[in-house]
């Protein structure tokens, strides 16, 4: 018995691909079921850890063999393994119950575009993620789907990178926290000015970053102001974020001496990306406020 399911009409909402009448739908096994399109899977439903969608093209012969996709690729038995690790080819929907919460992903830019949020509640089973698909979709503003088409018709971005850039990050839906490059761990490393330092243990591909005690419900900050903020704890996240466009780069402004007196972190642990949410960064201006003396 199927455990759960997208309807077709929530998935519209994170451009999903329709069931259409003319998909066969297979179980593979208590954890994995394919849609096929005649021979080829064009849907992969995954339960393993809660719940993943996601939208592929998989040519397979008499859906027993797995086709190759190039001329020097030979076939292979067709087997759940193999068919897991084919990367989707369009949007993927997880929601995991072991954290992590709920994400969309876009396989063709290699970026999360939607995500849920730390206030609005851990996803522990099936109800949860239907609880907040509906609400997701019951808020959703006028206008969503241009944004929605806008946003999956952009490029894959390969941003370049400066130490003094100010990114943004999402707290909530439509609501940014903001955090400044400190330094580049990577392109420090290239230059070899870290090899004795102990900033060597983070990993290569590393940002060391400082968050505001600010968020806002728009990108276009006054920058000015905002580095005259105080910082939260300082943070080594992945680059990726950065680089693919999921933080986009919303200013830049050279470090100053004062900013790079900022104390850097005291474990050399990289996180994938800012982990603060909107009620720590409140907290935090409750106790602290937000300008320097």
């Amino acid at each position: 018995m199927t455990p759960y399911e997208l309807t077709n009409d929530q998935r519209r909402y994170f451009r999903l691909l329709s069931v259409t009448n003319n998909w066969d739908r297979v179980q593979l096994s208590d954890t994995t079921t394919v849609y096929y399109q005649g021979d080829k899977i064009v849907k992969v439903l995954n339960y393993s850890f809660g719940y993943c969608e996601y939208d592929t093209e998989i040519e397979t012969k008499h859906r027993q063999i797995l086709l190759p996709k190039t001329a020097r690729g030979k076939e292979q038995e067709l087997t759940i393994a193999k068919v897991l690790k084919i990367k989707g080819s369009g949007i993927q929907f997880s929601a995991s119950f072991q954290g992590g919460g709920i994400q969309v992903y876009d396989n063709k830019r290699n970026v999360f575009f939607i995500k849920s949020f730390a206030e609005e509640g851990d996803t522990k089973n099936y109800q949860d993620i239907e609880n907040w698909v509906t609400n997701y979709i019951n808020k959703v503003p006028s206008g969503y789907f241009d944004w929605l088409d806008k946003e999956l018709s952009q490029k894959r971005l390969k941003i370049k990178i400066k130490e003094g850039d100010i990114v943004a990050f999402k707290i909530a839906h439509g609501q940014y926290g903001f955090a400044r490059i400190l330094l580049d761990v990577f392109a420090q490393r290239q230059n070899g000015n870290i090899v004795s330092s102990n900033l060597y243990w983070f990993h290569p591909r590393s940002l060391i970053v400082a968050p505001y005690a600010h968020y806002a419900d728009t990108l276009e900050i006054d920058i000015d102001k905002l580095v005259n903020k105080k910082t939260l704890p300082t943070l080594c996240i992945f680059d990726l974020d950065v680089y693919r466009g999921e933080m986009p780069i919303v200013g830049h402004k050279p470090l100053s001496i004062t900013d790079k007196q900022i104390p850097f972190p005291n474990q050399a642990v990289t996180s994938i990306t800012i982990p603060y949410t909107k009620t720590y960064i409140e907290t935090f201006i409750a106790t602290n406020g937000t300008e320097n003396n």
